[in-house]
């Protein structure tokens, strides 16, 4: 499963503080959560994209493990999850499965595609959609194509999340009106792993 905060953060307090919730876990291995690790912190970069500008992508083994990591965070264990509740505004979250995976988030320019999620709709389906689509874009990488468990997320309850070397290798994929309309694509927004965004 995958689960996504939707963030914002306090502009009088520097973004950097959002980085360390992407570097590491907040807690031991000896504690059982050493399955659950963020695979990126994403932030919108020139503004291109949706609100609120950063994600935090995080891959845990089961449902019952929000359980366990609310339980922590209540506890406040850290100072760190104190400073961060102060500097961090959480507007909503969503969990995922994986329906199609790729390489792990690297450097470069992520470009995120939103795209209505029909829950009706075997997620088969959809994987096999954007991997034919996987290796059209050159200097593109497709890294994860994911669909909302249920309603349990903000719409429109899909994300694809590419990755490309430069601005202006994503020009292509920004312009591929056909695919945009065939797999329901209805915002997209550019991004870079947090820190590198200017």
């Amino acid at each position: 499963m995958i689960y996504i905060e939707y963030m914002e953060h306090d502009r009088s307090i520097p973004a950097e503080l959002l980085a360390d919730r992407g570097e590491k876990v907040p807690w031991p291995d000896e504690e059982g959560f050493s399955d659950d690790h963020p695979m990126a912190v994403l932030g919108r970069t020139l503004r291109l994209g949706p609100h609120p500008p950063y994600l935090t992508i995080w891959r845990c083994r089961t449902f019952e493990k929000l359980e366990e990591w609310e339980a922590y965070f209540k506890a406040r264990k850290s100072l760190h999850a104190a400073a961060s509740q102060n500097a961090i505004h959480l507007c909503q979250a969503g969990c995922y499965s994986e329906v199609l995976s790729g390489p792990p988030i690297e450097g470069g320019i992520q470009y995120i595609e939103f795209f209505k999620h029909d829950a009706s709709r075997p997620e088969k389906l959809t994987a096999l959609r954007f991997s034919k689509r996987a290796h059209m874009y050159e200097n593109g990488v497709l890294n994860v194509v994911l669909c909302r468990m249920g309603p349990l997320g903000p719409e429109p309850g899909g994300l694809a999340i590419w990755t490309f070397e430069r601005h202006g290798d994503v020009e292509r994929i920004v312009l591929d009106h056909q695919w945009q309309k065939s797999l329901n694509i209805v915002r997209s927004g550019l991004y870079r792993k947090l820190g590198d965004e200017p």
